[in-house]
């Protein structure tokens, strides 16, 4: 990365709650345990997630073609990545805890300008 480059923002999230209980959740839990977002990449850059959350949580960055870019366990206050965009025009990030567990959660994902 050059000296006058800047990091370009792709999501933003302040204050998630993760774990609610919601009966009508698609997964069958009964808990909004597992949360996904998707944002525009460009291609051939490479991402990181800055991640704060108040008790563990698993995060996983995927492909446009629903593949796992990476992933890790366990992240309370940590950066995932660097994964490569390739040719991804959209990426995604997937939060999730254990049913019946609950977390407050920001997260910050960014390219590397070229």
């Amino acid at each position: 990365m050059g000296i006058f480059s800047k990091n370009e923002t792709l999501l933003s999230l302040d204050s998630v709650r993760i774990g609610e209980v919601d009966p009508t959740n698609e997964t069958g839990t009964g808990y909004r345990n597992v949360m996904t977002y998707s944002f525009g990449v460009s291609k051939n850059r490479m991402i990181r997630a800055k991640v704060d959350s108040d008790a563990p949580i698993d995060v996983a960055i995927a492909n446009e073609d629903g593949s796992l870019a990476g992933h890790m366990e366990g992240v309370t206050d940590g950066v995932v990545g660097p994964f490569p965009t390739s040719k991804n025009a959209t990426m995604g990030i997937i939060l999730g805890l254990y049913p019946g567990d609950k977390a407050t959660v920001s997260v910050k994902v960014w390219a590397e300008s070229k």
